[in-house]
């Protein structure tokens, strides 16, 4: 009777953490680091640290390799994750997402300084609290074909795709 009462407990103590965990959306590990969510889960992008050129009032960002390793289609859902530290505004401030130019091997864009200091070279995008410390990001309106990366104002990473034509 007693192997039964505690088989019993077991069972139940199991069937009632399932759903919890189940109930916990998966989360980046690190900070600042951003992932595709596909289907639940994180799937990492391409990492690139832009090299930056001032020419004047120009400014230039410029990404080895004409097309990012990492491709989505454009009738994909895309939905993006980042843990954050900060405060959520201040975290939601701080996002860029950018679209770059294919060009001569090199994925660029060229803005003017003050417009890119000011983030206003940046896509916009929507952004809600996800899981205990992250942000889901979704860009505010459906991606052309073209490259991307997604970042921070406080970090010199960006984390890359491109977006292909739909497929029929």
């Amino acid at each position: 009777m007693r192997f039964r009462l505690i088989g019993l407990a077991l069972t139940l103590l199991f069937i009632t953490r399932v759903p919890a965990q189940e109930g916990n959306p998966a989360e980046p590990e690190y900070s600042s680091v951003f992932y595709l969510l596909r289907s639940g889960q994180l799937v990492d992008l391409e990492r690139q640290s832009p090299d930056q050129f001032l020419k004047g009032s120009d400014f230039l960002l410029v990404i080895q390799g004409e097309k990012s390793t990492v491709r989505l289609s454009a009738n994909e859902s895309m939905k993006f994750v980042v843990r954050v530290t900060e405060d959520y505004a201040k975290a939601v401030a701080s996002l860029q997402f950018i679209r770059f130019e294919s060009q001569n091997g090199k994925r660029q864009l060229r803005s003017k300084r003050k417009d890119f200091v000011s983030n206003k070279v940046s896509l916009a995008v929507t952004a809600e609290k996800y899981g205990r410390s992250s942000l889901l990001v979704v860009p505010s309106s459906r991606l052309l074909p073209g490259e991307y990366c997604i970042s921070r104002t406080t970090i010199m990473n960006g984390y890359c795709f491109g977006v292909d034509a739909a497929q029929n």
